[in-house]
């Protein structure tokens, strides 16, 4: 590993199996094998042949006796692994089992990371996004493919996309970022970890980056998650990819990973799918300005942010909801609807008749059992603790529009709004 880094770091130790864990489904569980370099197939960066942990709801899906109608590829940061994504494997099972769209969710756990193998080789940004490719080429993935990433996860999956155009549907991240502005420092507590003489103690040595990643959760997790978290990193020899990817971000243009970082985030502003940007505001890392630089890259893109969530978003939010949600939305079936079928119908009737009344159509929707509009509560308003959306009927308390405690208008189906004069 890094120079930088402490001699343990460089341990090497084979790909495992994860013990029983709170929220994981041992039968999720693949150790899978990217094969070494031959004449005939090309394997991972280093050559060798490299195993992985990763968790898949494909056998899952078999026995429920459905076929999926494409990927979720999920990419964790740092210091976390594939159980970050739990929530959204076990959702994608819920949706599928309820008659849904049947998306298969592949979560890795990167190579130096979670349960993969410990290969005592550096890992920069250019090898950990060949990498995924390589080991995406041995799954045999095929379109359609979303990725889902979180933190430096995110800039790798991210990576995979723009690499990977012909398979790609749609592209989502959570509190990641692309692109370190040359006028501002990177965030004090990379700045502390980088430091001198403390980033092998912080990252590697001691377990002090990790606790302090699992400490700002919001609301604090439970016990024997947060153990879970820490299962594959128990001991300095564990540690070592913990250490190398806060040692391979790019600090300045110097950094030897800077170049590939450039090419992602050029990659990125050429993308034309859909985007979900999901976002914690109360992150000490990953600020502000890099979700509107996100935002500016993606001007297609959703975003969602979860007022009162952090850095450990998947955690603090229900962030598999807001996925689900936005894919059933944007990717029905797999795919991006054709400009036919966006949109709310049209009443052939009523399509072009403009001296139709304005309250007509609530007319229209006396006995709908729809929701009118969403009521949207920040977080701390009157009774919730935390951000929440809230369905609002199409009453019938006269007189035509009301104004609720909240704010939110609900309109009455029992007269129509006057036209203004």
């Amino acid at each position: 590993m890094r120079s930088r880094l402490p001699r343990v770091a460089a341990s090497t130790a084979p790909a495992t199996q994860p013990p029983s864990l709170p929220g994981l489904d041992p039968a999720w569980s693949r150790l899978v094998t990217v094969p070494e370099w031959s004449e005939n197939r090309s394997g991972g960066t280093d050559r060798a042949a490299r195993t992985w942990h990763l968790l898949d709801t494909a056998g899952s899906l078999a026995a429920l006796g459905v076929e999926p109608v494409g990927t979720i590829l999920c990419v964790h940061g740092n210091p976390t692994w594939s159980y970050l994504w739990r929530s959204v494997l076990r959702t994608s099972l819920e949706v599928a089992q309820a008659g849904g769209p049947a998306w298969r969710v592949v979560a890795v756990d990167q190579l130096d990371m979670g349960f993969s193998e410990r290969t005592g080789v550096e890992q920069g940004l250019p090898q950990r996004v060949a990498d995924l490719g390589a080991l995406t080429d041995e799954l045999g993935l095929t379109g359609p493919v979303v990725t889902l990433g979180h933190d430096w996860g995110g800039v790798v999956s991210l990576g995979w996309a723009v690499d990977h155009p012909d398979v790609l549907a749609a592209v989502m991240t959570c509190n990641t970022a692309v692109h370190q502005p040359d006028d501002a420092p990177i965030p004090a507590p990379l700045r502390l970890a980088l430091g001198p003489g403390l980033l092998g103690r912080a990252t590697v040595v001691t377990p002090a980056f990790l606790e302090t990643t699992l400490g700002i959760a919001h609301p604090k997790l439970d016990r024997a998650v947060a153990d879970g978290y820490r299962a594959p990193y128990r001991g300095a020899a564990r540690r070592g990819g913990i250490g190398g990817f806060v040692a391979d971000i790019p600090v300045d243009a110097r950094h030897r990973s800077a170049p590939e970082l450039d090419r992602i985030a050029a990659g990125v502003a050429a993308l034309d799918v859909p985007a979900l940007l999901l976002w914690g505001p109360r992150d000490p890392v990953f600020l502000e300005r890099y979700l509107d630089d996100l935002s500016e890259r993606l001007p297609q893109a959703d975003v969602h942010r979860f007022e009162g969530a952090g850095h450990l978003l998947p955690d603090d939010a229900d962030v598999a909801g807001a996925v689900f949600d936005w894919i059933g939305d944007r990717l029905p079936d797999g795919h991006v609807p054709a400009p036919a079928e966006k949109g709310l119908p049209v009443d052939a009737d009523h399509s072009t008749d403009v001296s139709r009344p304005l309250g007509a159509a609530l007319e229209d929707l006396r006995d709908s059992d729809e929701p009118a509009l969403v009521e949207m509560a920040a977080a701390g308003g009157p009774g919730r603790s935390r951000g929440v959306c809230s369905p609002v009927g199409w009453t019938r308390s006269p007189p035509g529009w009301t104004t609720s405690a909240s704010g939110a208008v609900t309109v009455s189906r029992s007269s129509s709004p006057r036209e203004p004069t």
